[in-house]
């Protein structure tokens, strides 16, 4: 077995199993997280790490922080850069709306998180005795500015927008004409980093942008889901009490065409569909339902809560 054929048989694999989950599976939304780009002057030597940097830690935040888990499912990035990869796709630079069709379909993902480092500066200010040889001391404070934006897959359209800022500051002692080592500098630099992207973090959760985005992210008429199985009149379908369904909730099943896609754009308009039956759930799990069916249905057709 060839390289090139492993790695083209472990991408099909991953996409036949992205492909079974919705954007909306368990009441999570899934989302991928792109990388961040440096907009910050470039003078610096680790000029190239930043973006990186604000990258990991926006994977962080959205992992440790309950609310944010509790919401959003993230693509690992291994799966994301592997994927993008095989489909000749950067994870990086400018998110046009094609590319950003493409990651919702490949990825079965509805919205894409993308961010900027807008501004970045590390200040030394140095101060001396004469009298004491040269001994001072100085202080050091670093500044950084980051944005984020949540971009709907579907439609291409940005959702949100927002920017935090963070600070540090350091006083100390030096030896006249030292300066800060690469190590010190880069300490600073993250530390700076960090602060920016939890307090972007901080506004996102705080704020009413999450409300923004399960209200753009939920389809019009409630919940959607797919159909797992069909028993009979009873359907198995992907959403559960984890997604706050209850016996007695009632949804309709729909038979989904082909996307209709823009050919100047690439955003995803719709789609034709039929609807084939309604029904009420009589079962709930964690993460699935058993739904008493009027109608025709068959796997992986799409349910709507009514």
């Amino acid at each position: 077995m060839t390289v090139r054929f492993r790695r083209s048989l472990t991408t099909a694999c991953l996409l036949v199993l992205m492909a079974t989950a919705p954007a909306w599976a368990q009441g999570k939304i899934r989302i991928a997280i792109w990388e961040v780009e440096n907009h910050a002057e470039t003078s610096w030597w680790f000029h190239g790490q930043m973006g990186g940097a604000v990258r990991n830690q926006l994977d962080t935040e959205f992992s440790e922080n309950r609310t944010l888990s509790d919401k959003f499912s993230i693509i690992e990035r291994d799966k994301l850069n592997l994927i993008m990869k095989e489909q000749g796709l950067g994870a990086s630079g400018a998110l046009d709306p094609q590319t950003a069709a493409k990651v919702g379909k490949i990825l079965g993902v509805k919205y894409i998180l993308v961010g900027g480092i807008d501004k970045f500066s590390i200040n030394n200010t140095r101060g001396a005795v004469a009298k004491f040889g040269g001994v001072g001391g100085n202080m050091v404070t670093a500044n950084a500015v980051i944005n984020i934006r949540v971009i709907d897959t579907t439609t291409a359209e940005r959702i949100v927008s927002l920017s935090g800022e963070g600070d540090v500051r350091k006083g100390g002692g030096f030896f006249k004409g030292n300066s800060l080592s690469r190590d010190a500098e880069w300490g600073i630099a993250g530390e700076t980093l960090q602060k920016a992207t939890k307090a972007t973090v901080e506004k996102l959760v705080t704020g009413d942008y999450l409300s923004r985005i399960g209200a753009a992210a939920t389809p019009v008429g409630g919940l959607e889901g797919k159909v797992i199985k069909i028993e009979g009149n009873r359907a198995w379908i992907n959403l559960g009490s984890n997604a706050g369904l209850k016996v007695g909730d009632k949804f309709a099943f729909f038979n989904v065409g082909d996307a209709l896609i823009d050919p100047d754009t690439g955003a995803k308009l719709g789609a034709d569909e039929k609807q084939t039956g309604t029904g009420s759930v009589v079962e709930v799990q964690a993460q699935y339902a058993i739904v008493s069916m009027n109608g025709t249905a068959k796997a992986k057709d799409t349910v709507r809560k009514q």
